[in-house]
């Protein structure tokens, strides 16, 4: 099993710039990987018998290339830019993402990746990270299973380091065996209502009237940003302001949702979740800004994972399941012109009168759908 496991950094003020070296280094590697992609593609329109451009094949060119000063900085670090260029080709030509885009040194974030190439490239003893060609630095807390590190990434965010670690452990996490129900309508105003096998409700408020203050710091401090001389002491004072709002709002919404995920996976083995198109529903210019503050796909993402760690199962919905429009006593379902409207709060069945909150109607029929997925509908709730 793979687990991943982010532990902030305390580096001293020469580890701080080794990393921003190689922050550059693996922007300047993937600019120079794209360039090389580029060239190799176009050449080949000209002349079909030449190979097709692949990371691998990129990868060789680029070291053939290297400069003197280049022989200073890890070789993971070429590997992994390189790889990254090939794999965001992967995902245009599979139609999931856009063609690639030369990294801007204004916008990008700073971001490299170590991988195992050997037991002395990445190194973790007690509260200590040591990577090749780069000072020992100590981590906040410890890595919370035992295993091989695959892969490790440092990331800046505002002024704090973090490393990413990805760990191929064998460890046995709590298992749930309650084999209870529960499903899960998620929405804007309220973030999720969960409906159980006791048939009891709970409603999980959402963040965005909470968090209102720091957008509105953000917008502040934004306005200000954009009237700074660029990388000037005051713009940067002020970028980094501006990454701590950040930071503190992302912190804010990912324990919250940690904490609903894990007290759901300790409860509920099966878990019934809608496959929500997000990326359509966005289009919304009213609910856009809202939809994105919710975190939906983090929810989901984070379900998922801990499952797999737990032993649950989660069951994803169809897409056009009607969980809004269907009635969860008859199974009455409102058509076209009688579609329920967003405005419509309240659930009122035409055939056998139910009368129900709508988010509460659709998490009864998530999780009678669960049910019917395991083959336990017949069972009651």
């Amino acid at each position: 099993m793979y687990i991943a496991q982010k532990i902030e950094l305390k580096p001293n003020n020469e580890v701080k710039k080794i990393f921003h070296q190689n922050f550059s280094y693996s922007r300047y590697i993937y600019n120079k990987a794209l360039a090389e992609w580029n060239r190799m593609y176009e050449a080949r329109k000209e002349d079909k018998n030449l190979s097709k451009p692949t990371h691998r094949r990129v990868r060789d060119n680029i070291k053939k290339m290297k400069e003197e000063w280049e022989s200073e900085q890890a070789s993971q670090v070429l590997d992994t830019s390189v790889e990254d260029v090939g794999k965001a080709f992967n995902m245009f030509f599979k139609k999931l993402g856009k063609y690639p885009k030369f990294k801007s040194k204004k916008r990008q974030k700073d971001s490299f990746r170590f991988y195992r190439k050997n037991d002395y490239t990445i190194q973790v003893k007690e509260n200590w990270l040591k990577l090749t060609k780069i000072p020992s630095v100590k981590m906040k807390e410890s890595l919370i299973c035992n295993g091989t590190i695959k892969e490790v990434t440092i990331t800046k965010k505002g002024e704090k380091y973090f490393a990413s670690f990805i760990i191929d452990t064998d460890e046995e996490f709590y298992h749930c065996k309650n084999n209870k129900f529960v499903g899960i309508d998620l929405g804007v105003k309220t973030l999720a209502i969960i409906n159980g096998s006791d048939g009891k409700f709970k409603k999980y408020k959402s963040l965005n009237k909470k968090l209102i203050p720091l957008y509105n710091k953000i917008k502040f401090y934004s306005k200000i940003l954009s009237r700074k001389v660029y990388k000037s002491n005051k713009y940067n004072r002020t970028r980094n302001k501006l990454d701590r709002i950040y930071l503190r709002i992302q912190n804010i919404q990912k324990d919250y949702i940690h904490k609903i995920t894990t007290n759901l996976v300790a409860n509920y083995q099966y878990i019934t979740i809608e496959d929500l198109a997000v990326s359509n529903m966005m289009k919304n210019k009213n609910l856009s800004r809202s939809i994105s503050q919710s975190l939906w796909r983090t929810f989901r993402t984070f379900l998922e994972y801990k499952s797999s760690m737990y032993g649950n199962k989660i069951i994803i919905a169809d897409r056009w399941f009607p969980s809004t429009q269907l009635c969860s006593n008859c199974g009455h379902v409102f058509q076209k012109e009688n579609k329920l409207k967003l405005k419509d709060r309240i659930y009122i069945c035409p055939s056998c009168g139910k009368k129900i909150d709508r988010d509460f109607n659709a998490a009864i029929n998530l999780k009678l759908y669960g049910m019917r997925n395991i083959g336990l509908a017949n069972k009651g709730q």
